[in-house]
């Protein structure tokens, strides 16, 4: 069955509650069961308001996971239109375009008897096969970077974006970090372009190991990765910054048989950090940060971000 017909299908017949959310996690599409739930959906609003305050920053955390690759499983409280709560059990994964997808059944839903029970089963197990095939097909887009693995250039900044509107309505932190990995060029010069995106995937690794599930990482150009750290102010930026260090520059890589030492340079601002309004700012406050790093420093690494 094509992708759209099988989506069209189970956004029709399916009992579960199907959603489609957009990289800022406003509701794209949902399925009539939904709807019959959740009184107030309406696609362009929030995904969050449907969620009670007390169990935003839990649901916003794994849906930063969703949309960062991960697939979850997540319960999430919603009101009906008379307002008693109802906890639904959703699993949410990525698809294209950095949207991510949502199944989720009602926690606790009453079937009347054995063979109904057979059927959702069933059906459930259907749709799940459906939506696996889907999202399998949809990994094949490239938003990632071939050499290390970890986010391209552009799928970070559609993600960064997503992020930077969701902080300004909650007023919530936003760490940027640019990452320079120092002597890329001259490796690859001496020792063979392998050798140079052996390094690079090296870091990448040791990079994901350092940030934290829910945070952004990619490869901006050549040798400089990015990291963008939700929830996270000034004192944050430098406590990454020093684990990113550490994590990376401590021991050096082996590649092919040569072990190479690795240093950083690291640039970084906040969404409070001087001169910091509008998106386009952040970057700049964070290169310039960036270029302000001595490439001969003992000390590789500087956050420059100034919480107002």
């Amino acid at each position: 069955m094509p992708q759209a017909d099988a989506l069209q299908s189970l956004f029709r017949d399916a009992q579960d509650l199907l959603v489609i959310l957009r990289p800022d996690r406003s509701l794209d599409s949902h399925n009539p069961a939904f709807a019959r739930l959740v009184s107030a959906a309406e696609n362009g609003v929030d995904f969050m308001e449907f969620v009670p305050v007390t169990a935003r920053d839990r649901v916003v955390t794994q849906l930063v996971r969703a949309a960062g690759g991960d697939e979850v499983l997540v319960e999430v409280p919603h009101a009906d239109a008379d307002g008693a709560a109802h906890a639904v059990e959703y699993r949410f994964f990525p698809i294209d375009g950095g949207q991510v997808a949502g199944i989720g059944r009602p926690r606790g839903a009453r079937i009347s008897d054995k063979d109904a029970l057979d059927r959702a089963r069933a059906q459930l197990k259907s749709q799940t096969r459906m939506l696996d095939e889907i999202q399998l097909e949809l990994t094949q887009v490239p938003f990632i970077d071939p050499v290390t693995g970890v986010w391209n250039r552009m799928q970070v900044f559609e993600r960064l974006t997503a992020e930077w509107s969701r902080c300004e309505r909650f007023s919530s932190p936003l760490t940027l970090l640019l990452i320079e990995v120092q002597g890329y060029d001259a490796v690859a010069a001496e020792k063979g372009s392998s050798v140079g995106d052996g390094v690079l995937k090296a870091v990448a690794r040791r990079l994901k190991q350092t940030v934290r599930d829910h945070d952004i990482l990619g490869r901006a150009s050549g040798a400089q990765f990015i990291v963008v750290a939700t929830h996270s102010d000034f004192d944050g930026a430098q406590s990454l910054s020093r684990r990113v260090r550490d994590a990376v520059t401590l021991d050096p890589v082996t590649v092919e048989g040569h072990e190479i030492p690795v240093g950083l340079r690291i640039g970084g601002a906040t969404r409070r950090s001087e001169g910091v309004e509008i998106l386009e700012d952040l970057f700049r406050v964070a290169e310039a940060a960036l270029e302000g790093v001595s490439h001969s420093t003992d000390d590789p690494w500087k956050v420059q971000a100034e919480v107002v």
